[in-house]
């Protein structure tokens, strides 16, 4: 067995399995609506049930009316919160903390999965009794970029075999599903101090106490690259 794979095992999924899925989102309204609506007929296999957190981190509470909107014609419960303080880490500290599963996963307001994105992260975590899945993230280009976007593979991340053991440096929560018993040690949040790299902070703590995050490269979502990011620009000050 490869040393940074976790060992398979036999599934002994939880009968009242429930995940809570989270959204922190900031005046990204269309994005915002589309994920939501993705997000409305995911496959469960009778595994588990499933609800939607908003937590809108804009004091202007641009995000209220669709989220309502998105309620009422959706079947899947959708809860709205706003965290008026602009801090990414507060807004998902609100999420957890308002997250009624046993599972907490999180998804950006610029990315959208298949309908299949939460079943395959669940089989997986319980697959491999590991504390936290973690899977791809892909780019969707609304418009055709330069080709020197295609061949510098600018907008690529790495992926790894299913059950791989991940280092912290390979974590961000742009697509997780975890356990929400790693939160019931109320140390165990996003540090308010970061604005950027808050997620891997949180990993690389949560992994030094011996929590486990593995990867599943069957579910992938994918993250809306708009024209304004293809520049060398952007990308440098993303790189930094």
């Amino acid at each position: 067995m490869n040393e940074k794979t976790v060992k398979e095992i036999k599934p002994a999924y939880m009968k009242s399995s429930h995940i809570s899925v989270c959204i922190c989102t900031y005046r990204r309204p269309d994005l915002l609506k589309r994920v939501l609506e993705k997000l409305g007929d995911q496959e469960t296999a009778k595994l588990f049930t499933y609800s939607i957190i908003v937590v809108d981190n804009d004091d202007r509470k641009s995000a209220r009316d669709i989220v309502k909107d998105v309620r009422n014609k959706s079947s899947i419960p959708v809860d709205y919160y706003n965290e008026p303080r602009n801090s990414i880490p507060l807004a998902r500290n609100m999420a957890v903390k308002n997250a009624k599963g046993n599972y907490v996963a999180f998804i950006d307001d610029d990315e959208f999965p298949l309908n299949n994105w939460l079943l395959n992260l669940y089989q997986t975590c319980n697959r491999y009794d590991t504390d936290g899945v973690l899977g791809p993230v892909k780019p969707h280009f609304e418009k055709a970029p330069p080709s020197w976007i295609i061949k510098g593979k600018f907008f690529e991340r790495p992926s790894y075999k299913t059950g791989f053991l991940l280092h912290w440096r390979d974590t961000r929560t742009g697509n997780v599903l975890m356990k929400k018993s790693i939160f019931n040690d109320s140390k165990n949040m996003f540090n308010p101090e970061f604005r950027h790299g808050e997620d891997k902070e949180f990993f690389k703590r949560m992994i030094e106490k011996g929590y486990s995050f593995i990867w599943c490269k069957e579910a992938p979502v994918y993250e809306t690259q708009t024209s304004n990011r293809f520049t060398r620009t952007y990308l440098l000050k993303r790189a930094l």
